[in-house]
């Protein structure tokens, strides 16, 4: 039992956690508004939900989205 728990350990031992990843991710951030956009990203990672869009469709212009 104790060297599958040294296998596993090994294994996982390289692997980084999330919360490591997504604090890399946000110590990137070059100033307020990037970090921000990288904390809004993140609190919605996964959903459907978007509510501070970036862009918008126009209508007449589909497939081209412009940026405001």
């Amino acid at each position: 039992m104790a060297a599958f728990k040294q296998f596993l350990q090994k294994v996982f031992s390289g692997i980084e956690s999330q919360e490591q990843l997504d604090e890399d991710y946000l110590a990137q951030s070059v100033d307020t508004a990037d970090l921000e956009r990288r904390i809004h990203d993140l609190e919605y990672r996964g959903t459907a939900h978007d509510s501070f869009p970036l862009h918008a469709a126009l209508t007449g212009h589909e497939g081209r989205r412009f940026l405001w």
